[in-house]
C-alpha cells in the first residue's frame, strides 16, 4: 500500500460509495479540523490536535500523522506510534491516535468506514515496521464496540488511564485488511 491510500466511504443517508484518501496529515488538514464541531457527549473533544500533529515532525520517525479527505473535507485523523512495544501478542504499533470528524458519527448521515480505512493503514504500517500487523490501543468508552467488531482481543488490564487495551494479532490483522479491501474500502 502506498500513500496517498485510494478509499472510498460510504454515505449514510444515500447508501452510496464516495470517494476519499488518507495521506500524510497537512497543516491544510490541520485548519479543516478547527471547522469540526464537537458535541458535548463527543469524548475526544479536548483532544488538541494542533499539537498532536506538531509533536509528529519532531519525533523523528516514530509518530505518523494520518488524515482521511472526501468531499472537499477532513473525514478524520489518526496518529500511529511506530515504535513497537511488547504486548500480549508480540511486539506491536500503537494507534495513539484516532478520530472521525463529529458530523461522521450519526446513524443516519455522514460518511462510514474512516475508522476502518485507518485501521488498514495501521495494520500496513505494523507490517512494515517489522510487527506483523499487530496493533495495540487504548479505547475511549464509547469506541469500544468497534474495536470488538473489528477482531480486535480486549485485554483483562486497563490503561492509567481507566481505558479498555485492545490487541491485535497477525493472523486477524491480515484477516481484517482482506476483508477491507474486499469491501472495497481500500482500493489497489
Amino acid at each position: 500500500m502506498e500513500f496517498p491510500l485510494t478509499t472510498r466511504f460510504v454515505d449514510r443517508g444515500s447508501g452510496e460509495w464516495v470517494p476519499g484518501v488518507i495521506r500524510s496529515a497537512t497543516d491544510q488538514d490541520l485548519l479543516l479540523w478547527t471547522a469540526w464541531r464537537y458535541g458535548a457527549a463527543d469524548q475526544d473533544r479536548g483532544w488538541d490536535w494542533w499539537g498532536i500533529y506538531l509533536e509528529c515532525p519532531e519525533s523523528r520517525g516514530r509518530y505518523e500523522c494520518y488524515a482521511a479527505l472526501a468531499l472537499d473535507d477532513l473525514q478524520g485523523l489518526t496518529v500511529l506510534d511506530l515504535k513497537t512495544k511488547a504486548t500480549t501478542v508480540g511486539r506491536a504499533i500503537t494507534v495513539d491516535y484516532l478520530a472521525t470528524n463529529p458530523a461522521n458519527r450519526k446513524a443516519t448521515h455522514g460518511l462510514k468506514h474512516i475508522g476502518v480505512a485507518f485501521m488498514a493503514v495501521a495494520i500496513t504500517r505494523s507490517v512494515k515496521a517489522g510487527a506483523g500487523g499487530r496493533v495495540w490501543l487504548e479505547s475511549l468508552p464509547g469506541a469500544a464496540s468497534f474495536y470488538e467488531n473489528l477482531g480486535l482481543a480486549k485485554q483483562p488490564r486497563r490503561s492509567a488511564e481507566g481505558n479498555v487495551i485492545y490487541v491485535l494479532a497477525p493472523g486477524t490483522a491480515e484477516q481484517l485488511l482482506d476483508e477491507i479491501k474486499a469491501e472495497g474500502i481500500i482500493v489497489p
